[in-house]
């Protein structure tokens, strides 16, 4: 996904639409502004929002739990209760939605994906 535009649509609020390089499916997410942007120390495009959703990983056949902590329309960061080894790429399962991913950083049982 790439970042098309962002509009204002509220009082302290911006829309941020999405378009699906795959698809060409358009995706917007309302979040709150930031006083300065700029002053984000993130590497990020887009902002994360503080989840707790219990998911499951899939990779070939195997399946592992795990939790989701924050996410947004490119990616969102996991934890495992242990230390499997995992692919580089998998699918995420959590809330009825089934997303290709790819892991994109690791840190002991915590990690960060980017969606496909």
């Amino acid at each position: 996904m790439t970042l098309d535009r962002i509009t204002p649509c509220a009082a302290d609020y911006d829309m941020w639409c999405y378009i699906c390089s795959e698809c060409a499916g358009v995706f917007s997410m309302v979040g709150a502004r930031a006083a300065d942007r700029a002053s984000v120390d993130e590497r990020r495009v887009v902002w994360r929002h503080a989840v707790t959703t219990p998911a499951t990983i899939a990779a070939g056949r195997r399946e592992f739990a795990c939790t989701v902590h924050n996410l947004s329309a490119t990616g969102a960061s996991l934890s495992l209760t242990g230390r499997p080894r995992l692919a580089k790429n998998f699918t995420l399962m959590a809330a009825g939605s089934t997303l290709p991913c790819r892991t994109v950083w690791r840190r002991g049982k915590q990690f960060g994906i980017a969606f496909n």
